[in-house]
């Protein structure tokens, strides 16, 4: 499996010699800072291009020209000529010819002959496989790279999503907005968000971003400074990737990103606040409990070695008990598509497949536990939260897409606009009473500050705030104009309504959809109830459970109302924006379908609201 890639990534012996913020004090740590923060660079620069795959780790050579000739039959791999190609045949055949592209493999459960475990009357239901999970420390179950649900399984991530559409809504490019991610889980919304809207705006933006999680704000915060102080875009966007996603990462991005923190925690932050300038527009106040300054100092703690965080990484990814999860998110993927995947599961490095890491040689303790573990699931899955191609997703995971795509023109934007963010780390409930009561006014959030956008996540749901909590909320703390909403999704809707899914609406509708989709060739193995799912209007399912939360009763008193025709995010995944209700996902070809349903992590169940004034 991948020779061209060691085995482990290299131990970060040099670490403790090469961490000098915390061996020197005073004017010379700064200096020292500051020479790390803008003029270390990393041994191998960030990837301009796809690199030639000719890379043999055992001679300590590898070939610095762009991959331009595709292997023909993996298509993971490319290279600068046939003779790079030739020389590397060796080494590539065992990854070309790996059991998991073969057309003859099938899941163990198959191969084996015996029901797979998920569907062992056993360990049915959600609560008695979170148990097993928990008891077996597979992840804390922390969501660091989407909006997972802990209960949700492989599925229920929520793409990136630009929750102010501004030439669908706003009337103009040079008006300042107010948005409010109060429930925010990373970072993909806002960058999102920022991204979109386009090079012509020039309007001021104030940005909240809260999260009850101190890990959650930690990890942002730390982004927020990586991708607004590092002069080289190609670098903040590189160092940020792999610090969003990799569970390791050179050693030079480490040093950096410890210089960075080491000036802003030293601030006198008695009041639980930390402000810095990134630039002349880029202002960051961060309004966040003494967990979060711990989360963010034990980012940079050297204490975990690349063997032990391997190790770890290894236990709860590749645990055996949940060799049959794995085995059915493989069952839907194309050969290489399985390869890819189970690649990223094995080192944990968001890299182009193939490509020399023997550089990473840090561990990422942003993505462990202070006691070693590792913070997520087994299942989670950074492609889960953005858009890609089947043809990106192949050849290097998520790397080319939110590299050049994503991070860079975050990193370029948050310069260019006159932009502040604050970063705060509160129930969200609690949130929006600090906000009236003139709590946080210090720190630039005043009480008579209104908001154009409000994006609540998922905390509507019945399992966490509900209703009735969020809109009491912030529904008052809505601009007053007919383009401010609130923005969010119902994911666990389906557990307080039968009828909600296909397998429970009725007497032979699940049967009669999944044999349309064969008949159509949407997919050829292993059809899901997800799959079948795609075929289903559950809007009026949906407003019945509406009705049964007491909305309309919610709406009135509060003097709110929800908005019948979108103008930020579509009633549904896979409907356009401008879809009604009862519209269903669409997909124009079998790359769409497949992209949809098999590489990304959606349940088609998934529910969008936009609630404004009334």
């Amino acid at each position: 499996m991948s020779s061209s890639i060691r085995t482990l990534p290299p131990e970060g012996s040099i670490w403790p010699m090469l961490n000098p913020l915390g061996l020197v004090t005073g004017t010379l740590r700064d200096r020292l800072a500051n020479a790390i923060q803008y003029g270390l660079k990393p041994k191998y620069p960030p990837l301009e291009v796809l690199p030639c795959a000719n890379v043999h780790v055992e001679k300590y050579m590898a070939c610095e020209n762009q991959g331009k000739m595709t292997c023909i039959a993996c298509k993971l791999v490319s290279y600068c000529s046939k003779e790079c190609q030739k020389a590397h045949w060796p080494v590539h055949k065992r990854d070309c010819n790996d059991r998991m592209r073969s057309a003859s493999w099938k899941p163990a459960w198959v191969a084996e002959g015996r029901l797979p475990t998920f569907l062992d009357m056993k360990i049915m239901s959600g609560a008695e496989e979170l148990w097993d999970r928990f008891s077996e420390r597979l992840g804390v179950g922390m969501s660091l790279w989407s909006g997972s649900d802990l209960l949700g399984g492989s599925r229920g991530n929520m793409p990136a999503m630009d929750v102010v559409k501004i030439h669908k809504n706003e009337l103009g490019l040079t008006r300042g907005l107010s948005l409010a991610f109060v429930a925010s889980g990373d970072l993909r919304h806002v960058v999102q968000t920022v991204n979109c809207l386009g090079n012509d705006y020039s309007g001021h933006l104030k940005i909240l971003l809260n999260d009850r999680s101190p890990p959650v704000v930690s990890r942002n915060l730390i982004l927020l400074l990586i991708l607004g102080s590092i002069p080289d875009e190609a670098i903040a966007a590189d160092i940020a990737l792999h610090f969003w996603y990799s569970a390791f990462m050179p050693v030079e991005y480490r040093l950096r990103i410890s210089a960075m923190l080491s000036s802003l925690l030293r601030q006198d932050n008695r009041q639980h606040t930390l402000s810095t300038d990134l630039g002349s527009k880029f202002f960051l106040t961060c309004m966040v409990s003494r967990d979060v300054a711990e989360c963010m100092s034990y980012v940079v703690d050297s204490s975990m070695s690349v063997e032990q965080a391997q190790a770890e990484y290894d236990r709860v990814r590749n645990a055996s008990s949940r060799l049959d999860f794995r085995d059915q998110m493989y069952a839907g993927l194309k050969p290489s598509h399985r390869l890819a995947f189970l690649e990223f599961r094995r080192f944990g490095i968001v890299l182009p497949f193939g490509a020399i890491n023997a550089h990473f040689n840090a561990t990422n303790r942003s993505l462990f536990s202070p006691r070693g573990e590792w913070l997520q699931s087994d299942y989670a899955d950074p492609l889960a939260g953005w858009e890609t191609s089947t043809r990106r997703t192949a050849r290097g995971h998520l790397r080319l897409l939110i590299l050049p795509d994503q991070l860079r023109t975050f990193a370029r934007r948050v310069r260019e606009l006159n932009i502040a963010f604050y970063v705060s780390n509160a129930d969200a409930c609690g949130l929006s009473k600090m906000i009236s009561s003139d709590t946080i006014a210090m720190h630039g959030i005043p009480s008579t500050m209104r908001f154009d956008r409000v994006e609540v996540s998922n905390i509507l749901d019945p399992n966490y705030v509900g209703i009735r909590g969020v809109l009491a909320s912030w529904g008052p703390l809505l601009a007053q104009s007919d383009k401010a909403a609130i923005v969010g999704y119902f994911m666990n809707w389906m557990g307080y309504q039968q009828d909600a899914r296909t397998i429970h609406a009725g007497k032979g509708l699940f049967s009669n959809l999944l044999e349309r989709l064969g008949r159509e060739g949407k997919t050829a193995i292993y059809l899901t109830a997800t799959d079948v799912d795609t075929l289903y209007d559950n809007s009026v399912a949906f407003s019945e459970f509406l009705k049964k939360q007491g909305l309309d009763n919610i709406l009135d008193t509060l003097k709110l109302k929800l908005r019948d025709e979108h103008t930020i995010i579509p009633h549904r995944i896979g409907v356009p924006l401008e879809g009604k209700k009862g519209d269903l996902p669409f997909f124009p070809d079998d790359e769409s379908w497949y992209r949809h349903t098999k590489l990304h992590s959606q349940t088609f169940t998934e529910r969008f609201v936009e609630v404004i004034r009334g």
